[in-house]
């Protein structure tokens, strides 16, 4: 499974990936940051160049 890390130092907040990730991986947490829970990600990689910030990373498990 991969493994999907948002840059909370280079996010900004701007929600594009909380609103169009297709698997709804992306979250506000309490601690008021973006979190992801890469368990629901489906590896479609949409996020990567929808982030403005390039903020997001995908990190593959090694084989």
């Amino acid at each position: 499974m991969a493994r999907v890390i948002v840059d909370h130092d280079k996010c900004d907040l701007c929600g594009l990936c909380i609103e169009l990730c297709p698997a709804y991986v992306f979250y506000i947490s309490n601690k008021g940051v973006v979190e992801a829970d890469s368990g629901k990600c489906i590896e479609c990689y949409g996020c990567i160049p929808l982030c403005p910030q390039n903020a997001i990373d995908i990190i593959e498990p090694d084989p």
